[in-house]
């Protein structure tokens, strides 16, 4: 068997052909995928018809797989997958579409925010695989930016300022700005917020990336006003067309995609009448959190009040960074000029 990879842009998202991962999901051919992510980032093959124990068994030659809690469903509610299996889908444990009234409908709102997977878990989160299993006719893509051109292409001024800075991670942050959704406290218990650094170089290429999105919910030693404001000027400058790849599905698509250096969303479609199945499996390293402390300090939690219970229910938190000096600490109360680059 022969393996194919196609570029779709110059060094971001490519094609991978020649491959029936039911047939042959060997260490050669697992390897060639890898090292096409180590250089593209995000990998697609169509015509991957694959059942559950398939999936799981091909994403686990990649690594140990994370488990889904599936959050969202009402107290007593059976989960529609196994445990291996995110469920990113319309349906319900019936496999029909979700009711207007599901509070699982409104949980699912917040995948349409720009993210990476389990940013808010202190585990290296690497590789996500989802398998289209039923697809609507129209809608539904999945939009993919590339985190390590982003970061090359910031000014040098801006790399200086956030290269120690690391920001706390939520999923409650994200599911917050979707709205809609009352948390109960064994939900928010289960997933106490997080810290992950602004910039990360990647374990096996060695290219820094810029770590953001929906889950990040402020820049740990800065005022929560400020830290927002980073976030969001730095989310802005990633956002530019040139950064971004939507890819429409088929059914029996696989795409794979490393969380290390990108962020993705999903993409409206009429959920009312189409159904859509979408399963995930995702793989994850070793606890980061022992590290993460020592670096930047022992959370303290600081209470965030909100215009909806939601938020006024959570405890994000600050910290000062040993890692930031004073003179680091004063030079960050600059503004800066606006960000531009060449690329």
């Amino acid at each position: 068997m022969t393996i194919k990879v196609t570029p779709i842009h110059d060094a971001f998202v490519a094609r991978i052909d020649g491959v029936d991962l039911r047939a042959d999901h060997s260490p050669a051919v697992l390897g060639a995928i890898e090292e096409a992510l180590d250089r593209y980032a995000v990998v697609f093959l169509h015509g991957q018809h694959l059942s559950d124990d398939e999936q799981i068994e091909v994403s686990k030659g990649f690594g140990d797989l994370s488990y889904a809690l599936n959050h969202g469903r009402a107290v007593g509610q059976n989960t529609r997958l196994r445990p291996e299996l995110y469920d990113i889908s319309n349906l319900d444990e019936k496999h029909g579409i979700l009711g207007e009234a599901d509070r699982r409908r409104q949980w699912r709102e917040a995948d349409k925010l720009w993210h990476t997977d389990r940013s808010f878990i202190d585990a290296d989160t690497t590789y996500s695989f989802l398998s289209g299993r039923i697809v609507p006719p129209t809608g539904g893509n999945t939009d993919f930016a590339d985190m390590r051109a982003v970061y090359e292409d910031l000014p040098q001024a801006m790399k200086d300022r956030i290269a120690d800075l690391a920001a706390v991670h939520s999923i409650w942050h994200s599911r917050a700005l979707a709205g809609g959704v009352d948390f109960r406290h064994d939900e928010i218990a289960t997933m106490p917020p997080v810290i992950q650094p602004l910039v990360r170089v990647h374990a096996r290429t060695g290219r820094k990336s810029v770590v953001l999105a929906s889950h990040a919910a402020e820049v740990v030693g800065m005022p929560l006003e400020e830290g927002r404001a980073l976030l969001a000027e730095l989310t802005a400058f990633a956002l530019q067309p040139k950064y971004f790849h939507s890819h429409a599905w088929t059914e029996g698509d696989l795409v794979i995609w490393d969380n290390r250096c990108t962020m993705h969303r999903g993409t409206p479609f009429d959920d009312k009448a189409y159904r859509r199945d979408m399963r995930r499996t995702t793989v994850q390293g070793p606890s980061r959190y022992a590290s993460a402390v020592a670096a930047y300090g022992q959370p303290q939690p600081r209470a965030v009040s909100g215009g909806r219970s939601a938020i006024s229910a959570i405890s994000f938190f600050t910290m000062a960074s040993p890692k930031l000096s004073k003179s680091r600490a004063d030079t960050r109360k600059a503004p800066g000029p606006p960000m531009t680059s060449s690329r």
